[in-house]
Parts: C-alpha cells; structure tokens; sequence
C-alpha cells in the first residue's frame, strides 16, 4: 500500500505543474535502484529524471563524502537546484565543497579549471574511463582544501587573505547571504562560556581513565568516559565497562559519592545556579547528551527541593513518543504550571521547537560541532521570548572539552570568515571583562572553593543570533 501511494502522488506530480515535498530519508528509501522490485526502480527513475527545480531544506546535512543520501541527491538530473543552510561551514573544508557542489554539481569542473594547473590535458594520470565523473570530484575536492582550505588554516593573515579572496572568487555568483533583522524586539542575549577546576574526586577518577586509555583519545567511547566524570564522577558507575578501570575499593568509593554534589564541580554549579532561580521563579533549561546526568540531577532536585518528576522537573529524551515529548513541551511552556525545569537532549529540541519559557540555558556537554550550541541556544532565543536569556556552557578545565572548545571557537571564526571577510577576530579565549548577568556574578563572588578557571563571554555568539544569517546558493542569473 505504502508504494501504491508513492506511485499515485508521482502521478498526480506529473498530471499538472506542481510540487512534490518529501522527507530526506523518504527520498532515500525511494532510490532503491538495486531493489528486486520493479515499482522501486521505477520511482528511482523517476525521481532523478523528472524535477525540474530541486530546494533542499537544511542543505548542509547530506555533507559527508561517504553520505548516499548526498550522492543519490548528485544523481538528480538537474541543474536548477536551492540549497538553504543557517550553518554551512559545519566541520571542514572537506565538507564545505560537498555542499557548495550539491548546490551547483557544475562547481566541480569550475574548481578545477580554476585551481588544476593540468586541466584539460588528455589522459592525465588520476582519471578512470569507467568513473570519470567521480574521479573528476575526488581530484577537485583535493584542490579545494589543499588551496584554500589549508591557506584559510594558515597562522598569516597574508596567506589566509588570498585563500579567502580565491574561495569569493569561485562562489561569486551562487552563494547568497541573507541576514536576519535585528529589529525583532528580542530583549537580549548573554552567552557565557564557564571552564570550571575539576575537583579532586574529578582529579582522581580522570587518572585512572587515562591509565588506560593510552592511544584512544577522542574516540566517542573515551569523550563519554570524560563527559560524565566532568558531570560528577558518580556517574561512572553507570558504565558497564567500571571495572575495567576501576577495583572494588574504588568502585565502592565512587558509589559513596553519590548523594555529595560538591565532588563535581558542574554539578555544584548547577545546583547554585536553581537555588537563585528557584528563589527569582525563573524556568531553567538544561541540555544534556546522555540520560544519565539528567536522570541524576533530577535527583538532586528532588532531595533539595522536594519535586516530582512531571510536574516541577520534566525531562525530555528519544526514547519517548512524539506525544509524549509534545506533552512535556505544553506543561513546560504553560505560565500558571509548575515547572521550574526542563532537562533535554538537544536532538529531541527540532528547529521547530520553542521554549521560550526558559530565561537560563545551560549545556551540559561540549560540543565538537558550533552548530548543535546555536541549535540549542535558539530553542529559548526566538520569537516569543519576553526576558534576557542566559547561556552557561559548561567545560572542565585541562580535558578534551577545553580543547573541543577551542576546535568548534575555531570552526565557528572560520565560518564567519568565508561570510564576513578576513577582520573577523578569533576571541575564543577571551576572558569575561565584566559579568552582566546578576545571578553568575553573585554565584562567582559567593564561591568559596574556587570553582572557575576562566569565564569567557561569548560575543560571537551573541552577535550571530542578533544577525542570523542563512545561506542560500543558487544557479547564476536564475531567479
């Protein structure tokens, strides 16, 4: 039934000039061009063949070279095409070509005329009779990063100047830039970045992680290992893997720790930070990867304040239904309700999702990718929302999140570079000249164990979400 539909809105999309909207992995299924089924391969071929104008919404997800959605969407044959992104540099050069190419396939052959200095020349070494065109993009994608990317990489502003001048030089012309309206009463934005000192539970459990995970740094295995223990090392004991690290006594020590906040210190934050807003009646929003550290602040919360999860505490994670999240979302938004907080993962917040109830928003996690931290800083920071909101991203100072910190500083100042010009600075360690926000400066001054390393205000951030920009690359002369 399901490919009867398919094959009946197909038809209707060809009866009359009309649009047909899908979903990325609806379009995915619909390629199946090595199905047994002739109706799948039918509606493959159609797919490629048919459009005659082709908009991908979010145009930056199908970015990874090893993607097929991406290389089924390089299939369309068509040369009309709209790709709209608000975060297009997302990780690198790499993955910037793949997108600016999705948007123009042609930019492949433009890179390398422009940048090959053996363009044209028959027979050149490199190139496969069988898979020209493929090899044509692998050869481009090469010059692209060896030629500007590694140049916009460079420590000289002179060399990174000229990759600059060459990249506007090749997307002149299909790569437009929008920018948001900065009239839109919002009443403000203050984002703070907070390294904080480990303490010495921290300290030690982090030791006897690295004994062991020599030669495994940055696997997603060894950044969950230091997220949680950055959280409070309790939450170690939810590893099935403890006693690999860990002996009896050691384990029975971190189980003792479990009702003492103070032996984490972005626990102890946390905590500081809703005894002010339980005390000012301000909604706080919490936003954590995994449901470990949600769960176990809830806890906290309960002993501390004497909540009930649903009703003062909601919690939000993919393992619930639809309903369910949209059920939590209504009470959380709902001003005569009780809810002082909401804990959530940031892919269950989609972009269409609005908390603007919160006034605080704290991140829990580093993040690798600038994107996913504007992603949750514009769930509250959006229409409708009546106060100053204030972000608190967490990082334990001398871990791999102090350095996945500056890695995503850095990508968010390269972004700003290819769409602002070369005068963009790189304050990613700037230190906070003053706090305006009332309740962090009254916890800095109350902190009697020395909790902060560093306090950064992140003005990048606040300036980006004032001035949103969205991308959008288009074929030249077009429309």
């Amino acid at each position: 039934m399901h490919a009867v539909d398919c094959l009946d809105k197909l038809r209707k999309w060809h009866e009359h000039p009309s649009v047909l909207l899908m979903s990325y992995p609806c379009f995915l299924s619909l390629m199946r061009e090595q199905s047994k089924h002739e109706y799948w391969r039918y509606m493959g071929g159609v797919l490629r063949e048919s459009p005659g104008l082709l908009i991908l919404d979010e145009g930056h997800n199908p970015r990874s070279s090893h993607s097929m959605l991406r290389r089924f969407l390089m299939e369309v044959k068509i040369e009309l095409r709209i790709l709209l992104s608000g975060t297009l540099f997302q990780n690198s050069f790499d993955e910037y070509f793949n997108t600016l190419s999705l948007a123009r396939p042609r930019f492949i052959s433009e890179v390398l005329r422009e940048l090959d200095p053996l363009y044209g020349v028959k027979n050149r070494k490199g190139y496969r009779r069988k898979d020209t065109k493929r090899c044509k993009e692998i050869l481009a994608r090469k010059f692209f990063v060896d030629k500007i990317g590694r140049r916009i990489h460079s420590k000289y502003d002179e060399d990174r100047k000229k990759g600059l001048n060459k990249l506007k030089q090749l997307t002149k012309g299909f790569v437009d830039v929008y920018e948001g309206d900065g009239s839109d009463c919002l009443p403000g934005l203050q984002a703070y970045a907070l390294l904080l000192k480990p303490t010495p539970a921290q300290d030690k459990a982090m030791l006897k992680l690295l004994e062991y995970d020599c030669g495994t740094r940055y696997s997603l295995e060894y950044e969950l290992r230091i997220t949680l223990v950055s959280i409070h090392p309790w939450l170690l004991t939810s590893l099935e893997c403890l006693d690999k690290f860990f002996n009896d006594d050691e384990r029975k020590e971190l189980a003792g720790q479990r009702h003492d906040i103070t032996r984490g210190s972005k626990v102890r934050f946390v905590v500081n930070l809703m005894q002010k807003c339980v005390h000012k009646k301000e909604k706080v929003l919490i936003f954590c990867h995994n449901i470990a550290p949600m769960r176990y602040l809830m806890e906290i919360f309960k002993n501390m304040f004497n909540w009930a999860e649903g009703e003062e505490m909601l919690i939000l994670h993919g393992d619930q239904l639809v309903f369910q999240r949209t059920r939590m979302i209504d009470k959380f938004e709902d001003p005569g309700g009780n809810a002082q907080v909401l804990l959530a993962s940031i892919g269950c917040c989609g972009e269409g999702i609005s908390l603007t109830a919160a006034s605080r928003v704290v991140l829990l996690d580093s993040e690798w990718n600038p994107s996913k931290i504007k992603q949750a800083v514009g769930r509250a920071f959006r229409q409708g929302q009546e106060k100053i909101v204030y972000v608190y991203q967490l990082l334990t100072s001398g871990t791999v999140e102090e350095k996945k910190h500056s890695k995503t500083a850095w990508k968010d100042w390269v972004s700003r570079m290819i769409f602002v010009g070369n005068n963009a600075k790189n304050s990613s360690h700037a230190k906070a000249e003053n706090i305006d926000d009332e309740v962090l400066r009254e916890i800095v001054e109350e902190d009697e164990s020395d909790l902060f390393h560093l306090i950064m205000k992140d003005e990048k951030l606040m300036d980006r979400k004032k001035n949103e920009t969205t991308a959008v690359f288009h074929m030249k002369g077009t429309f």
